[in-house]
């Protein structure tokens, strides 16, 4: 018997003959439609609460060839990748040690990019891999505003690909009004390493505690971790930068370069957890959609779906 049905299906009972048919259909839950629609209000709430990641519109690519005597020749294109033209572009090499001032490229358009080369770089004299650094400085408008700068890192090889054996991960969590910067080093080989650090940050950002470089041992399958306070400049108004810690080593006359990346996050606790519900609420969203749709699919081809069709039409 379908008594009192109505409220929670799409028909009615059916009557042949003075009886009441059997009730063939799939009953439908109304929570369904509430939980999607609390999951979308969950989405678009948390959506709102994304922060401001730091991003630059200038896009620094490096290409770099090693002869066999260890001379290099570096290679930079500079291209604009805004909507706006940028200003005073002043790229600087940071190169094994030495720094390499490049030619001021007065106006970049939008789309525009310049390629620059420089020779200028002591030749490495041990086989491995070595850290390509590139800052550039750049303006978007005024030429008394505070210039930007984007920072670009990679690394080339002089006749092997030796890979890093010291790996590990940056974490950030607040503190105060600054950030700490939580740095884990695993050595994943049986010997020990003479290791040496250089952090890379973004401008208007400080680390007090951190020199231009450090260095220590990390003994073989050691694990190392130690913290840096950052703070930001009183005119830096992003919450969210990029960071980069490039590990250089020596063994066996050979060179090893890694580079390990990730985020200093001054965004309060609660901002950092917000995007979480949204991604989440939204694979659930996803899912619930489709095992709807494939249920009312399922009931609508079904023999009593197209019966109930046909006496509805």
């Amino acid at each position: 018997m379908c008594y009192g049905l109505d409220k929670y299906t799409n028909f009615r009972p059916q009557w042949t003959g003075g009886k009441m048919a059997p009730c063939e259909t799939m009953i439908e839950s109304p929570s369904m439609e509430k939980l999607c629609a609390g999951l979308l209000l969950v989405f678009f709430l948390t959506a709102g609460f994304s922060s401001s990641v730091w991003a630059s519109p200038l896009q620094l690519t490096t290409q770099a060839l090693v002869d066999d005597d260890g001379r290099v020749w570096v290679r930079l294109t500079v291209k604009n990748n805004g909507r706006e033209p940028l200003y005073d572009v002043h790229p600087m090499f940071h190169f094994h040690h030495s720094m390499v001032m490049m030619d001021k490229i007065v106006r970049l358009d939008p789309g525009q990019g310049v390629t620059l080369e420089n020779t200028d770089h002591p030749p490495v004299l041990r086989t491995g891999r070595y850290p390509l650094v590139v800052m550039a400085e750049y303006k978007t408008g005024a030429k008394d505003e505070a210039p930007l700068t984007q920072i670009h890192t990679d690394s080339f090889y002089f006749r092997e690909p030796v890979k890093s054996v010291i790996d590990g991960e940056i974490r950030t969590t607040r503190q105060g009004d600054g950030s700490l910067l939580k740095i884990f080093l695993r050595n994943n080989s049986s010997s020990f390493k003479n290791v040496r650090l250089m952090l890379l940050l973004p401008p208007g950002l400080v680390a007090d505690e951190f020199g231009q470089m450090m260095g220590f041992t990390i003994r073989g399958g050691e694990e190392k971790s130690f913290e840096v306070p950052v703070h930001r400049s009183a005119e830096s108004t992003e919450t969210v930068y990029p960071v980069h810690l490039m590990i250089e080593y020596a063994e066996m006359l050979k060179h090893y370069t890694g580079e390990i990346g990730g985020e200093i996050d001054f965004r309060p606790a609660w901002d950092r957890v917000a995007l979480v519900p949204s991604a989440s609420a939204t694979g659930i969203l996803a899912l619930l959609v489709w095992y709807s749709y494939r249920k009312r699919s399922k009931d609508i081809f079904s023999p009593v779906g197209k019966r109930l069709g046909r006496e509805n039409g």
